[in-house]
């Protein structure tokens, strides 16, 4: 009878002989390789951020002009001629459909100067025309990513546009998540700006995060 003899391998806080073995050996320097090429990726991943305590206040104040966004409910009145008016919601084109002028562009204009296009195309059709355009209800779009239980696009009231209403709107957080890893995305003119949360002061209110208020184009990421 023929023994073939074990590869021995001693497990402790140092592993002093991995084995005679050389398919086991190369096995382990190649795992041990990948290791070392892994840890540092996994420290960077978190990228550039502020934390939110640290974000400028800038950051934490609504949006100076209120503009008209995808999902809002929009009035368009020309006085005098009712027919023309219209009652929408702006379609995810931004887009709102008129009569004898059709479409009309709304999407990240303000309502005065959306009021002024609509009357400047109205002048052939109609003498002096006098137009006023309310946003009835407002909506924001905002894009939740990563480790919620609905990603995509959701649409938030922008009087409720919190973190919390946020994630609620994507379903909450999956069991994967690490709740310090909660991040906005805000894009800037200078770049994607990255402000950083723990979840757990989104949902008990602590701090900054209960002021902080989402703004249309804003990403909300939880890794």
């Amino acid at each position: 009878m023929i023994r073939l003899a074990t590869p021995q391998i001693e497990i402790g806080p140092l592993v002093r002989t991995v084995t005679t073995c050389p398919v086991l050996r190369r096995l382990v320097s190649v795992a041990t390789a990948v290791s070392l090429l892994i840890a540092p990726v996994s420290c960077a991943s978190l990228g550039t951020y502020v934390w939110a305590d640290d974000a400028p206040e800038a950051y934490f104040r609504p949006p100076p002009e209120l503009l008209i966004a995808t999902g809002d409910t929009v009035g368009i009145r020309v006085f005098g001629q009712e027919p023309l008016s219209v009652h929408e919601i702006v379609r995810s084109d931004g887009v709102i459909v008129m009569p004898l002028i059709g479409n009309v562009v709304v999407l990240g204009k303000s309502p005065e100067a959306v009021a002024k296009g609509v009357e400047a195309r109205l002048q052939p059709y109609v003498t002096n025309p006098n137009v006023v355009v309310v946003v009835e209800e407002s909506r924001i779009r905002v894009v939740a990513m990563g480790e919620v239980r609905h990603v995509g696009p959701i649409l938030l009231e922008s009087g409720d546009s919190g973190l919390l209403a946020a994630l609620a709107a994507a379903g909450g957080i999956t069991e994967f998540a690490t709740e310090s890893r909660v991040f906005v995305l805000r894009p800037q003119p200078q770049g994607i700006y990255r402000i950083r949360f723990k979840y757990d002061d989104i949902v008990r209110g602590v701090g900054r995060a209960a002021a902080f208020r989402l703004r249309a184009g804003d990403q909300l990421v939880v890794e």
